[in-house]
């Protein structure tokens, strides 16, 4: 299994189990339910690392370029015509989210999260991740 693919079920993985919670329970449950919330902080977390490690890897074995942070590469990937404009602006206000929950737990907002579950927004990751993935293929790249 190559590093596209591995990262690929992670996402799927985690983001499933988001799935079969909010099949179970409410998602305004599971925000006020604090050990809850820190378990699907912790998968939003590790999906979106997922995703930018992908993406991060990607660049590199397509020789796209180097980014010095992790907000740059979604500009990256649509300046080189991986990501159209929209899925770019929605992958960076998910490694803002990220930011938020690694560097300050106390500031994320609850709001935010239940919207996110309720409207399933996390599943975008896996949409982003499949695009960049699909372009890789294409090209050729981690068979």
């Amino acid at each position: 299994m190559g590093k596209i693919e591995y990262l690929l079920k992670l996402i799927d993985e985690n983001l499933r189990l988001l799935d079969a919670k909010l099949e179970e329970t409410t998602a305004e449950k599971l925000v006020d339910d604090p050990f809850a919330l820190n378990s699907v902080l912790h998968i939003l977390q590790i999906s979106a690392q997922a995703l930018i490690d992908l993406a991060s890897h990607v660049a590199a074995e397509a020789g796209l370029g180097v980014v010095e942070k992790y907000s740059s590469i979604p500009v990256l990937l649509a300046e080189k015509e991986v990501l159209d404009r929209d899925r770019a602006v929605l992958f960076r206000k998910i490694i803002g989210f990220r930011h938020v929950v690694v560097h300050g737990y106390a500031k994320v907002s609850k709001r935010l999260v239940l919207k996110i579950l309720e409207e399933r927004k996390y599943r975008d990751i896996l949409d982003i991740a499949l695009r960049i993935a699909e372009w890789a293929m294409d090209k050729g790249l981690d068979p």
